[in-house]
């Protein structure tokens, strides 16, 4: 059977949608009470990991492949500090396979741009 190229398009716009809602749901709670008197690193990375999740999104717009590689470059970044900093010594708990997908969108960008 033949893939189905012309499903390709469609299929990149999901996984920006999907990283987008991934860090939506996984964080909203953390955005929801950040405090600004009182912010710490943890917090400073997530809402950074968020916006460059969405900057991964309006990547696909724009004509240049630029933003969406810098967006994926960071995406891949933070997925693996956040792998690092919730690693309890065990790499096959829910924690860290939660960050194998944004790692693995963001690589994808990173290495195919707006493609």
């Amino acid at each position: 059977m033949k893939p189905l190229k012309s499903l390709s398009t469609f299929s990149v716009w999901l996984l920006r949608i999907a990283v987008v809602l991934f860090l939506a749901m996984h964080y909203m709670h953390v955005i929801k009470s950040i405090d600004i008197h009182a912010i710490s690193l943890e917090i400073l990375c997530i809402c950074v990991y968020c916006i460059f999740g969405i900057l991964l999104l309006l990547g696909g717009i724009r004509k240049g492949a630029s933003l969406t590689v810098i967006s994926g470059l960071f995406v891949a970044l933070f997925s693996i500090y956040f792998a690092y900093v919730n690693y309890n010594g065990n790499w096959l708990n829910e924690n860290m396979l939660l960050f194998i997908f944004p790692f693995s969108v963001g690589i994808y960008f990173l290495a195919n741009g707006n493609k």
